[in-house]
């Protein structure tokens, strides 16, 4: 066991630890309030400035000549409005078959979408950089890898070109060789994830409304310092993610809170 100046200091590490936790809790408390009960759950009850959540079914908006606006998912090619990505690596000895993965890369493309629930119809633009409790994206294609590539194996050439457009880092070398079990996962394996967002999917999105023309015309846009937050679970099931998240985050901010207090006990 540390004692003296060194055991002071790792309590006291704690115990910031404990308090960021804690922190991070309460944001994901006054999220699960602001998806529960927001200024605005209809479109037809917007106003300017208002925070909303909508569910509602996701179309395509027109361009100038007519056609619908959508974008490409970079790794399955599918059409769609919003395609979001993740290249994860898995790094060191591990004995745990989903030990060890590291998150490499993550990012989407995307074209202003509509979003409408029966009462209206509103736009849904998305400029920010995705980050945790920021410009989020909770979509259930992202929760298992599309392609797994082994460090072994020949790259496909459409992984290739993925990974050289949108500037994904280079593996990590696999040698020297660092041992893994036979069934697991070798250093430097890569896996890639996709999520995309098409005409007609049921979508729940959080975020602040704008008046674009002083008028009717309203945009939900991810604006700095607002939440934004779009998931393909549902009003319920996304605030049953937050208050889970919020309690284990509790949970771990008052055990490092108890760890730093111990001594003073």
């Amino acid at each position: 066991m540390y004692s003296g100046p060194i055991a002071t200091i790792i309590h006291l590490t704690a115990g910031v630890f404990g308090i960021g936790f804690l922190w991070q809790a309460g944001i994901l408390f006054r999220q699960r309030i602001m998806m529960t009960n927001p200024d605005a759950q209809q479109i037809q009850d917007i106003t300017d400035g208002d925070t909303v959540a909508l569910e509602g079914t996701v179309q395509a908006k027109q361009d100038e000549t007519g056609g619908l606006r959508t974008t490409t998912a970079p790794l399955s090619g599918e059409t769609c409005v919003l395609a979001t990505w993740r290249v994860e690596e898995f790094f060191g000895h591990e004995f745990g078959q989903n030990s060890g993965w590291t998150e490499q890369a993550e990012n989407y493309v995307t074209t202003p979408f509509e979003l409408t629930d029966g009462s209206g119809a509103i736009t849904i633009d998305i400029r920010g950089e995705q980050q945790f409790l920021e410009t989020e994206f909770n979509l259930s294609g992202l929760e298992s890898p599309q392609e797994t590539v082994a460090v072994e194996e020949d790259v496909p050439p459409e992984i290739q070109q993925f990974e050289e457009t949108h500037d994904i880092p280079e593996r990590t070398p696999a040698y020297p060789k660092v041992p893994s079990t036979e069934s697991g996962p070798t250093q430097a394996d890569r896996r890639y994830y996709e999520a995309t967002v098409t005409t007609g999917d049921s979508l729940f999105v959080v975020g602040t409304a704008t008046d674009t023309d002083g008028e009717t015309e309203y945009v939900v846009r991810d604006s700095t310092g607002r939440r934004f937050y779009i998931s393909d679970k549902g009003r319920n099931g996304a605030a049953r993610e937050r208050a889970g998240a919020a309690v284990l985050f509790v949970g771990v901010g008052l055990l490092l809170l108890w760890y730093t207090l111990q001594p003073l006990l």
